[in-house]
């Protein structure tokens, strides 16, 4: 135990350090997010009591996206962000992917692209990352800088960045299947949809699925699903659409992430007619509105 042993030594950064590397665990392995709350809940009063404010921020910073996708309302107050934001570039960095990373889960196109974009001007001035949020930060600005490659007039350099992603997981794929496979056949398959190599995407987001699906990855499952879906909706496939976007919601619910669950189902109301929608779908997506 890191922490235990850290703080017998009397290294409490050591310790803080070994705190927040469980936590991020936690999130990138898609540990329920109830339990995630908790536990993140804990880690801030641990920060508080030690007067770790970089560290209290940024644990305070995904606290807020996680509220988000599990729909609550609390509210996140961090009264010296904006101050450490203009200080400290590594808060600046984690600032950045948190709201592009939350964007692009909530589908909200320009904030995700402005603030993927802050991200890459600043990361390289940054402390390096613990290696699970490079993870981390690798699946998700690959992820958004395909999907800008789709709709940006700039459309090679934002491959150019997505092929970067996607390469980097794959070397880790090649070393551990486990924990990178599915994540790099996802990045592989938001490559080719950019390609219009729609038979390849096909493929890969098939790969990704069941790949996330074999390594306990459930919230990257309801990704995959629900990448693949925008996918098959743009190809005007609309039976394997909806198929893929229920599955992603049960996923998502599964996960916790009833906030997501709630945008999914208004995004599938707003896109398709009430007559192609089955009553299964129609009658599931409405029931796991959050409650505190």
């Amino acid at each position: 135990d890191g922490y235990a042993a850290s703080m017998v030594a009397g290294d409490v950064f050591n310790a803080l350090l070994n705190t927040a590397l469980e936590k991020i665990c936690m999130l990138v392995a898609g540990v329920k997010l109830q339990t995630v709350r908790e536990e993140y809940k804990k880690s801030e009063m641990l920060a508080k009591e030690n007067k770790a404010l970089i560290l209290l921020v940024q644990i305070k910073q995904v606290q807020r996206d996680v509220f988000r996708l599990i729909g609550s309302d609390e509210e996140v107050t961090i009264p010296v962000e904006e101050k450490l934001i203009a200080s400290n570039n590594s808060v600046l960095k984690t600032f950045c992917f948190r709201k592009a990373y939350i964007s692009f889960m909530f589908r909200s196109y320009d904030d995700a692209k402005e603030y993927v974009s802050k991200f890459f001007d600043c990361h390289e001035n940054a402390w390096a990352s613990l290696m699970v949020t490079h993870i981390y930060n690798a699946l998700y600005t690959g992820l958004i800088s395909f999907w800008v490659a789709r709709k940006s007039r700039d459309a090679q350099c934002w491959i150019a960045r997505g092929n970067e992603s996607k390469l980097t997981l794959k070397r880790w794929a090649e070393s551990s299947p486990w924990t990178f496979e599915n994540k790099w056949y996802l990045l592989e398959a938001e490559e080719s949809f950019s390609h219009n190599d729609y038979e390849a995407a096909k493929l890969f987001y098939k790969h990704a699925i069941s790949s996330a699906k074999f390594h306990k990855f459930v919230h990257e499952e309801a990704l995959a699903y629900e990448l693949a879906a925008y996918f098959y909706l743009e190809l005007g496939e609309m039976e394997q659409s909806i198929e893929y976007f229920l599955a992603a919601h049960e996923r998502y619910h599964e996960w916790g992430a009833f906030g997501k669950c709630n945008s999914l189902f208004e995004f599938v109301k707003s896109s398709f007619s009430p007559a192609s929608i089955e009553s299964d779908f129609a009658v599931f997506l409405p029931t796991c509105i959050a409650t505190d």
